[in-house]
């Protein structure tokens, strides 16, 4: 009859694992080289080895229960730093048993888990969207509504400082409805595998962001290093540039002379580093995670809708990517940001990039 059991064991698409009562893995099935493990390797090895450390006391505690069956979900790193998310339902060995273990079933839930947590982050964002807008887009509508009131019953001098003030609460919100626009588009389009000239996409944006800035105040240098083609989603690369010269630019240090921003590109076969670095106002080592959340504003100098650093690092996920921050407070900040060169398929290209080794400023 073991042959039978393990038959049925080793041609499951589930996991079955053997502990003993110090959940020491006695057998695992051999299905988990589909996660990259070697069901050797891991004999000996105690299974909370590869439970996420958060999740720990809750397997603890479902396995030390006195029920002969227990389910739970759990992750589990098994190859990787990435866990897998299973439905776990432990069996204890009968109780005559003089290592009292148990058996357990891992079934892969990691597809419905992940969307569960994307589901949950999407309404949490929501919330935080509704509740911003509303507030973000009245204020500058009632303080231009209230302005024109009294632009229309001053005197002329008067007037026009009224509908300057008026202007700047429009622009304002002009720039807040740009925000969310950017926050909607680069969640809903989908990623297009394109050829990119860092050079031509820097320039772009570059003459975009011209009346942003006083060239006689602000020196921006370029760097660019491509000796081969690399693609990824033009798009949301030209979103990732925007919202670092944006953010360069807008915490500029006024105390300082001058001010200057330096652009840092390096493409190899793998990936395009892109470094923006600045001589700004810094930011404080305990925002530099808090930065990246949606509204958050580390400082008032400032005005702004708070998701331009949200829309950076959520667009730099969605193309598997990584941000990294080198920042001190008065001395200013750089942005690392690592995008993989993905493979370009047919019908997908554009215009070819020129490769090689270029500076301007």
């Amino acid at each position: 009859m073991e042959w039978i059991f393990r038959e049925l064991v080793e041609n499951s698409d589930d996991i079955y694992v053997v502990v003993d009562k110090n959940y020491h893995i006695r057998y695992i099935s051999s299905v988990v080289r589909k996660y990259g493990a070697d069901p050797l390797s891991l004999l000996g090895k105690n299974i909370f080895d590869f439970v996420e450390k958060e999740k720990a006391d809750l397997w603890r505690q479902c396995l030390s229960s006195d029920t002969d069956k227990k389910i739970f979900e759990a992750g589990l790193c098994l190859a990787s730093d990435e866990p897998t998310y299973f439905d776990v339902t432990a069996y204890r060995i009968r109780q005559d048993d003089e290592d009292g273990g148990q058996v357990l079933q891992l079934h892969n839930v990691t597809p419905y888990t992940k969307k569960t947590q994307e589901l949950l982050s999407s309404n949490k964002q929501l919330d935080q969207v509704i509740y911003k807008t509303t507030h973000d887009l009245r204020a500058p509508v009632m303080s231009a509504l209230g302005l024109l009131t009294l632009a229309e019953q001053a005197p002329e001098p008067q007037r026009l400082e009224y509908l300057a003030l008026i202007r700047r609460s429009l622009n304002k919100l002009n720039a807040f409805i740009e925000d969310m626009h950017q926050f909607y588009r680069t969640g809903k389009m989908a990623i297009q595998h394109q050829l990119i000239s860092w050079e031509a996409v820097i320039r772009e944006e570059l003459d975009n962001h011209r009346m942003t800035y006083h060239p006689d105040k602000v020196s921006i240098e370029v760097h660019i290093h491509q000796p081969v083609e690399f693609c990824s989603d033009l798009m949301r690369v030209k979103t990732i540039l925007t919202n670092l010269l944006t953010n360069a630019i807008k915490y500029a240090d006024v105390r300082k002379p001058k001010h200057f921003i330096r652009i840092d590109v390096e493409v190899t076969e793998k990936q395009a580093v892109l470094k923006v670095a600045d001589n700004g106002i810094g930011i404080e080592q305990q925002y530099h995670e808090r930065i990246f959340d949606m509204f958050f504003r580390a400082t008032t100098q400032a005005q702004g809708s708070g998701l331009g650093l949200f829309i950076l690092r959520d667009t730099v996920e969605r193309l598997k990517g990584k941000i990294e921050l080198e920042s001190v407070p008065g001395k200013g900040s750089t942005f690392i940001v690592y995008l993989p060169n993905q493979k370009c398929q047919a019908g997908e290209m554009v215009e070819d990039t020129r490769a090689g080794s270029r500076s301007f400023s």
